[in-house]
This record gives structure tokens, C-alpha cells and sequence, in this order.
């Protein structure tokens, strides 16, 4: 079984809750403020280590207070914090606003999360052909860019999280595993109409592995998700596990046990359904990564 090795982003959330989002200008009052791990790069590895995966995390936290407690948390979950970095500057914050039916909004500040660069993957000398490479997009593209050529030396297989969505070469796809995009960012990508349907998706999937990736997976909330590569293609349905408390994260909880799925050996489509079981499970409880903990460990592969 390989590992995940997660290059990103590691984030301090400030969440609020309200009993709706606001509106352009709009002052509403907020309760239950609470602080928590977040950063999309920090989420998908606390995923991938409770979906069972040996998992590494390459990046940086700021020199003040938040950011030692993030190491803390981190490593509770069971992630590798050896290749978390000390920055001389704060540490990433998200502010988020969840309101009574489990939306949310996001407003993030890199901070250290701006100092992860080029030679992140240095320092891992055993990057090998078992091992699955996650990257989102809240760290710098050049760092993605190298991060993503060093795993292909390497022989190791990249699944790119382009959220939020920047411009990413085609050279760079063409060494892309799966790519990970919602279904705004999906359009974003492919310049084209969001798909407002599995269907729509799917041809849009098509569209995006003619830019080189290997393989696509497209989420789309209560609709589920698709999926697409060279040999075919197919829709995860979203599972209704019980009442929605908050969608933080629930994304992130699904790109990491899907990477903890492909570590162990499994196809995507298989390791698709094990994403959409933990990203289904992560709505549940309130926060991002605290909401981790009731994810199932992916099963051992068995020999067919």
C-alpha cells in the first residue's frame, strides 16, 4: 500500500454561524464562533490518514500561535507533520459563515500558505511509484507545477484539486492522474457552462481530459459526482447518511479518501464511491477536518 502525500495549504478557520447567508452589504448577527484546522491541503490529508492511508503533509504554518496549535491538531489526526514548515509571517485563516441548512461561505488569507514553494517535495527522497501526490490550488502554481513534475520522475501518480481554480497549463494536465473540480470549477476550467446535470458533466469530463489529465472526477453535490478516463466513465449518486449539519469540507473529506482508495490499490471508480461515502459522512458534523473522525478506513484490497 503507498502512501498520500499532501502539498497545500493548512489554514486557521474562523467559522460563524448564522441563520442565513447574507446579502451584498448586509449586516446579520452571528453566534457560536469557533476556530478550528482548515485549509483545503490540511483537509485532505486529516481525510486521508482516517481513510486509512500512511499519510504526509508538506507545508507551512505562520511563527505565531495559530500556528503551532494547527501542527497539534494536525498530527492528532494521524498525518505525518514532519514536512510542516515554520514561516516568518501569520498563518493562513479562512472566515466562514455556515448558515442554519449547512451553506457556507469562504473567504480565505494565504498567509504561510504562500511560502510553500518550488522545492516542497525536496525533502521527500522516497517519493515512489506506490505513492499518490494530492495538490490543490491555495498554494502557488509553480509549487503545483513542480510538485507535480518531481511526482511524475518519480513515478508517482498526481490527483490535482484545481479549487480555487487558476490558469494551469495543458504541459502540466498532461501529467495530471485525476483531476478534481466541482461543477463551477469544472466550466471555469473547461471554458465553458457549468454542467447542471450528471449528463452535462460527464460530456464536460470529456471536454477536460482532451486538455491531458488521465482521468477527470467531477463533484456535484446532492447530485453526486462523475467520473471519466480513457476506458469509460460513470455517476456516484450522493448518499443520504442522515440530517446535513454543515458542508465545510465535505469535499476535501472526499479527495482525500479517494487518494486513500488509489494508495491501497483500488480503481477510481471504486475509489470514487469510498470519496463520496466520506465526503457524505464529513456533512454531519460541524467543521472541516473535526468532522473527520467518523470516516470509515478504507478497506483492505483483496486480491480478485
Amino acid at each position: 500500500m503507498g502512501r498520500v502525500i499532501v502539498v497545500g495549504s493548512i489554514n486557521q478557520d474562523v467559522t460563524v454561524e448564522v441563520d442565513r447567508l447574507p446579502r451584498p452589504g448586509e449586516t446579520l448577527s452571528g453566534r457560536s464562533v469557533t476556530y478550528r484546522l482548515g485549509g483545503k491541503g490540511a483537509n485532505q490529508a486529516a481525510a486521508a490518514a482516517h481513510g486509512g492511508a500512511e499519510t504526509l503533509f508538506v507545508g507551512a504554518v505562520g511563527s505565531d500561535a495559530s500556528g503551532a496549535s494547527l501542527r497539534d491538531e494536525l498530527a492528532s489526526h494521524g498525518v505525518d507533520v514532519s514536512q510542516l514548515l515554520d514561516a516568518d509571517t501569520t498563518t493562513g485563516t479562512a472566515f466562514i459563515t455556515v448558515s442554519a441548512d449547512g451553506e457556507n461561505t469562504i473567504v480565505l488569507d494565504a498567509g504561510a500558505n504562500g511560502r510553500v514553494g518550488e522545492d516542497a517535495l525536496d525533502a521527500v527522497d522516497d517519493l515512489g511509484t506506490g505513492d499518490v501526490l494530492v495538490l490543490q490550488g491555495e498554494v502557488l502554481p509553480a509549487t503545483n507545477a513542480a510538485a507535480v513534475a518531481a511526482a511524475r520522475a518519480a513515478g508517482a501518480r498526481v490527483v490535482l484539486n484545481l479549487a480555487p481554480v487558476y490558469d494551469v497549463d495543458d504541459t502540466v494536465l498532461e501529467d495530471v492522474d485525476v483531476l478534481v473540480v466541482n461543477e463551477t470549477e469544472a466550466g471555469l476550467t473547461a471554458g465553458e457552462p457549468a454542467p447542471t446535470s450528471p449528463q452535462e458533466a460527464l460530456d464536460l469530463a470529456a471536454t477536460l481530459i482532451g486538455r491531458g489529465p488521465s482521468s477527470v472526477l467531477i463533484t456535484l453535490g446532492r447530485q453526486g459526482s462523475v467520473w471519466a478516463d480513457a476506458d469509460g466513465s460513470g455517476a456516484v449518486p450522493a448518499l443520504d447518511l442522515g440530517p446535513v449539519v454543515d458542508t465545510t469540507g465535505a469535499g476535501d473529506a472526499s479527495v482525500g479518501v479517494m487518494a486513500a482508495a488509489l494508495a491501497a490499490g483500488y480503481p477510481l471508480s471504486d475509489a470514487v464511491e469510498a470519496g463520496m461515502r466520506a465526503g457524505s459522512t464529513a456533512v454531519l458534523g460541524a467543521g472541516a477536518a473535526s468532522s473527520y473522525r467518523a470516516i470509515e478506513a478504507v478497506a483492505p484490497r483483496t486480491a480478485r
